[in-house]
């Protein structure tokens, strides 16, 4: 016989569950997006450096169009810089969350994976 000391009924573990499993969709849904909306910035930032090319390959290129290009794939690259890391951010905050009795990995022996003693 089991010693149980909890008084969890079986709704209440289900719905422990259901609240776990709703809060994982949560968050792949918003990694899916947040890698989605990256990979779309990725593709506009080369078609910004292929505009780049074509303005620099004219004989009489204007500077208007290579500096207007130039601040483009500079702030391109600064916000797929800052999805980076917010989805790096969230992802350490979904597991500090998770685990929040663990200690910090530098606290922890990496040969065994448990305490330092």
């Amino acid at each position: 016989m089991r010693d149980v000391k909890s008084n969890e009924s079986v709704l209440d573990v289900f719905l422990l569950g259901l609240k776990t499993w709703l809060a994982e969709m949560g968050w792949l849904s918003r990694s899916v997006l947040a890698r989605f909306e990256i990979g779309r910035l990725e593709k506009e930032l080369e078609q910004e450096y292929a505009t780049l090319g074509r303005i620099a390959e004219q004989p009489r290129g204007r500077k208007e169009d290579k500096d207007l290009c130039l601040g483009q794939i500079s702030f391109l690259k600064e916000e797929i810089e800052t999805l980076k890391a917010e989805l790096v951010q969230d992802r350490e905050a979904r597991m500090s969350r998770l685990r929040p009795d663990s200690d910090p990995p530098d606290k922890r022996d990496p040969d065994t994976k448990g305490d330092l003693p």
